[in-house]
């Protein structure tokens, strides 16, 4: 087994890395898609290129010295581990790095998964079950916000499924806070000089619920139908599961805990937030396969 591998997690936006050394989850960080070129490029200079330096920016810096002695003496190793909603961007990593591995929907360990769910959301779902345990809710505040839920075969009162130790229960998928905000620019075009920042970077301090000027207004939409919409949810499945856990995941997670928080305190206080939620779901499905 190779001592150290990275999960490639390629969102709709971004490529999301994680460092294994082993089993040890032993850090993150976010790089944008590529294309052809470097591809190229990569696939003819390998990993010591400089294009692969630049996949990694600032984040080695980040590192503590107990994490840095983790790393292999010869940078870090070709094994990619990647799960995918971009099959051109799948190709063009399996180009640079033939032996990796691209995560397949039918060998995630969790039943009932229908043929057309994202492989994000299962590895999420997996991930959670697989840390938390289940059932569990994951909420992903990505550029769609999705809603995945996933149960254990007894919660259903069903025989545990070959190989399955979690059952996909069901979810629900929305524009997320940004691509609500980008379809009122495109789609409005009185609205698109007028909107500058709805605020959706760190701490969100609610607005006004009714506003008196164009971004106050948006802001107000996006914030207090977000937060009505995901207490409905969560209420749902508390009602269903009281025990059930709620996470939160994905780029926009903080800022949706601080819109919960302010609006609905006592369901925030249970709400967690595990922003590396999708690394530890590649990992479970790599035990499961090298298993």
């Amino acid at each position: 087994m190779e001592q150290s591998w990275l999960a490639l997690v390629i969102g709709n936006t971004r490529l999301h890395w994680g460092y294994f050394y082993q089993e040890r989850f032993v850090g993150a960080w976010h790089t944008p898609h590529i294309n052809e070129p470097c591809a190229t490029q990569l696939a003819a200079g390998g990993f010591q290129s400089d294009v692969w330096s630049q996949q990694l920016p600032i984040w080695y810096a980040q590192l503590s010295p107990t994490q840095k002695r983790l790393l292999p003496a010869d940078s870090l190793p070709p094994k990619l581990w990647i799960a995918s909603v971009v099959p051109q961007q799948t190709a063009l990593w399996i180009a640079v790095a033939p032996q990796s591995h691209s995560i397949s929907r039918g060998h995630i360990p969790i039943s009932h998964l229908y043929e057309s769910i994202g492989i994000d959301r299962a590895i999420n779902l997996l991930g959670a079950g697989t840390v938390i345990g289940w059932p569990v809710l994951v909420i992903d505040g990505g550029t769609a916000l999705t809603l995945t839920a996933g149960v254990s075969q007894e919660n259903m009162q069903q025989p545990a499924a070959q190989g399955s130790p979690g059952r996909f229960y069901g979810g629900a998928i929305l524009p997320g806070l940004r691509l609500q905000r980008e379809t009122l620019t495109d789609n409005t075009a009185a609205l698109a000089a007028l909107i500058q920042d709805t605020g959706l970077a760190g701490e969100i301090s609610l607005p006004p619920r009714w506003a008196n000027e164009t971004n106050g207004a948006i802001a107000s939409g996006l914030f207090y139908a977000l937060a009505a919409t995901l207490t409905d949810y969560i209420h749902a499945w508390w009602q269903q599961f009281p025990t059930g856990d709620v996470i939160l995941t994905g780029g926009d997670a903080p800022q949706i805990h601080s819109i919960l928080r302010q609006r609905t305190p006592e369901i925030a206080s249970r709400v967690q937030i595990k922003p590396t939620l999708m690394f530890y779901g590649v990992a479970a499905y790599r035990s499961t396969r090298l298993a």
